[in-house]
């Protein structure tokens, strides 16, 4: 296959069968789209994702690692971040030690819109998310060592998915992009916290049990506003949590998806006051209790 030196489109995403790529697949210097990279193990023979560094790769990229034989100078050599990828996927299923520093390493181009992570079993989100100003899409599946990164301070993102994150046991005010309670004071400047998100998505966050509000955002005089154009709420199968935050009621929400949250079912049930007070607050609101899609 490394003779075909003028290929430039290679799709093999539906091969189930196949382990991983062949080597040569590296000399394909003209190669602009490959949509799944199968790489690592123990091979010599197979592709490794060190050999990403020839190939001039844009638009959209799914990374699969292989085996536990990845080591960082080796996904350093693929200099993602040089390559125009506005969409990228890094699956770690393959691995039993996904850590921080193979994510780091992994490092995309600053433009990029689309991310997700899946399997990742470190104890640490990657150090070069904040520095993605157009991330629009992020999806985070079964990060089960990593406490939840603030991403209200992502300016322009729009979609937002976690799931199946085991260690979550409480969503903070962190995660919406404060420090604690008291970080914002009287006399600071107005602040907009996810101010472009439009769905939000928790799904089989089986520990979840608490989600803070904002102590200061309940004052009349407030100066903060959150996520302003939530129009989607997903909260699916997370049995244990026991209600949303006031600021939820206050967006321009009019989706809420809740089916097996059973406490959230119990709590927003038609014709009791917790839902009366929603109605009142947000009338346009249409709750999902059965399904989810």
């Amino acid at each position: 296959m490394g003779n075909l030196i003028n290929l430039k489109h290679l799709y093999v995403a539906w091969c189930d069968v196949l382990e991983s790529l062949p080597k040569g697949i590296g000399r394909l210097t003209s190669l602009q789209t490959l949509d799944v990279c199968r790489c690592g193990g123990d091979n010599d023979e197979a592709f490794q994702i060190g050999d990403l560094r020839k190939l001039n790769l844009e638009g959209r990229l799914e990374i699969r690692l292989i085996g536990d034989a990845t080591d960082k100078s080796e996904v350093e050599k693929a200099q993602l971040w040089d390559k125009k990828l506005f969409h990228l996927a890094l699956d770690f299923e393959g691995q039993m030690n996904s850590s921080v520093e193979i994510l780091n390493a992994l490092r995309p181009h600053p433009d990029l819109e689309s991310l997700r992570i899946w399997n990742h079993n470190g104890t640490m989100w990657p150090n070069w998310i904040q520095s993605l100003y157009n991330l629009r899409f992020l999806d985070l599946c079964r990060g089960t060592q990593c406490e939840l990164w603030p991403f209200g301070k992502l300016k322009y993102l729009e979609t937002l998915t976690l799931w199946d994150m085991c260690r979550v046991r409480k969503v903070g005010v962190e995660f919406l992009g404060l420090e604690d309670q008291t970080s914002f004071r009287i006399g600071s400047p107005p602040l907009i916290l996810f101010p472009k998100l439009k769905q939000l998505y928790f799904i089989s966050l089986s520990n979840w049990e608490e989600w803070e509000g904002v102590e200061e955002w309940t004052k009349e005089d407030s100066e903060i506003t959150i996520m302003p154009y939530l129009s989607e709420l997903s909260i699916v199968s997370c049995e244990l949590l026991k209600a949303l935050p006031d600021f939820v009621f206050k967006t321009r929400l009019h989706t809420l998806c809740i089916p097996g949250s059973e406490r959230l079912l119990e709590r927003y049930q038609e014709g009791n006051g917790e839902w009366a007070k929603i109605s009142a607050t947000n009338p346009n609101i249409r709750i999902n209790r059965s399904e989810w899609s």
